[in-house]
């Protein structure tokens, strides 16, 4: 991927965190695991957030197919110090953003919903 490309995507990240002050960092990833853009705090290992996001969607997907439940739309995991929470970005990638504790769930969903509609047009002019 071009630099170009992966700029434009940063900008969505970036635009996304700033519709929702909540959100402490976020990924776009390959469904590889393989990092597509990223803005995440310093010293975050950006290869092992994207390894982990890629995984949990993929054993997700897999769980909801197995149970004949549909396709995933999204995964939330809950923890004492805040969410994760990745959404399917067509069949090649993954969004994941990471919250705060108590964050407003309704208002991360929204920000992630514009982001995941913006990636799909970029991936789809690449």
């Amino acid at each position: 991927m071009s630099k170009k490309w992966r700029d434009e995507l940063e900008k969505v990240l970036k635009d996304m965190e700033l519709g929702d002050p909540d959100i402490e960092s976020s990924a776009i990833v390959r469904t590889d695991g393989l990092v597509m853009a990223s803005a995440l705090p310093k010293g975050a290992d950006e290869g092992l957030i994207a390894a982990m996001s890629a995984a949990i969607l993929n054993i997700g997907s897999r769980a909801l197919s197995e149970l004949a439940k549909g396709e995933l739309e999204k995964i939330i995991v809950s923890g004492d110090k805040g969410d994760i929470t990745i959404m399917g970005v067509g069949k090649e990638a993954v969004l994941s953003a990471i919250t705060k504790p108590g964050a407003n769930i309704g208002l991360l969903l929204v920000e992630m919903g514009r982001a995941r509609e913006r990636v799909q047009s970029l991936l789809k002019a690449m």
